[in-house]
């Protein structure tokens, strides 16, 4: 019975080291190589929807935004990650095709 007891005890205090060990290091690098730029609406041209417009005026189209919980507003300023995706095309032509790894409202 003792044994038992033992065991439960190092199983607790290991899985809360490991719950708080993913936590620690979620809040200190949740979005690394972060740039700021906000949310445009593109609906007006054919094919396109939702995209990000960066600070330097360059476009990019998500093809991930949905999910993701960002309040979806024109001018709507934002910090994100991404990496472009060469190798795909779309409807809209209009700015760099990429996947969203991480996106936040600017605060």
């Amino acid at each position: 019975m003792k044994l038992y007891s033992n065991f439960n005890l190092v199983l607790a205090i290991t899985l809360l080291a490991l719950t708080s060990s993913c936590l620690e290091k979620n809040d200190k690098n949740t979005c690394p190589n972060q740039v700021e730029a906000k949310i445009i609406d593109m609906s007006s041209l054919d094919g396109c929807g939702w995209m990000i417009q960066l600070n330097d005026g360059s476009k990019l189209n998500p093809i991930n935004l949905d999910d993701f919980s960002i309040s979806l507003l024109d001018g709507n300023n934002i910090k994100l990650s991404y990496t472009e995706n060469t190798e795909m095309m779309d409807i809209c032509m209009s700015g760099k095709i990429i996947s969203i790894i991480c996106i936040s409202d600017r605060d």
